[in-house]
Order: structure tokens, then sequence, then C-alpha cells
């Protein structure tokens, strides 16, 4: 089931019945439903990291704003080795401490996305 609430007025705005065992297909269409209920022009649309994947350019491309966590899609705790989001960055040193406290300081930088 998929379900669109107004979080101000904490009111089911649509809702949606399907047997699609995954939720990552689903946003845009709940989202659009949602914007059509409400009758407005603008959207934003807060959602669980299930829903990541091409759904927040479809609903881009509608003019809602789509607010998710990325998925942990590392290997690594699988593997029994810490992710990247097991190191908090600490601003004012700029260093990264890592889960045993330790402070790792700055060899080069990675960018994934371009």
């Amino acid at each position: 089931m998929q379900v669109a609430v107004d979080t101000e007025h904490h009111l089911v705005v649509t809702h949606e019945v399907t047997n699609v065992g995954s939720d990552r297909s689903q946003l845009a269409r709940v989202a659009k439903q949602a914007e059509a209920v409400l009758q407005t022009d603008t959207l934003e649309a807060v959602a669980d990291r299930g829903y990541f994947n091409g759904e927040v350019v479809a609903c881009d491309q509608a003019g809602i704003t789509v607010i998710l966590p990325k998925p942990m899609t590392s290997g690594a705790k699988s593997e029994g080795r810490f992710g990247t989001h097991d190191f908090v960055y600490l601003p004012e040193d700029d260093v990264y401490r890592c889960p045993a406290g330790e402070r790792l300081k700055y060899y080069f930088t990675m960018s994934r996305t371009g």
C-alpha cells in the first residue's frame, strides 16, 4: 500500500493498493496523485531510502521536489568493513573521525557524481 500524507494537517491525501513487492517504482505516481488532490503547482515529497531510483527524475520532471536519503548500497558492512557513512567529518579541523575515534588526515578528493 502506498500512502501520501499532508504533513501540515496529518491527513491522508491519497492512497493506492498495489501488489508490487518493492517501493522503488511507486513514488512518482503517488506524488503526482497527491499534487492533483491538493491542487497545487509545487509539492515536496519526503520519502525513505526505499524509493531512491529513477522515480526521483520523474518527480523532478513533474515539478515535484523529492527529499530522501541515498540508499546504502556499499558491500563494506557485509564484508565486515566500515562504510563511508561510519566516518564523521569534523569541519573545524578538516578531518574525518573513524569509528575507533582516530582522526584521518586528508590524502585526496574523489568525486562520484562528476
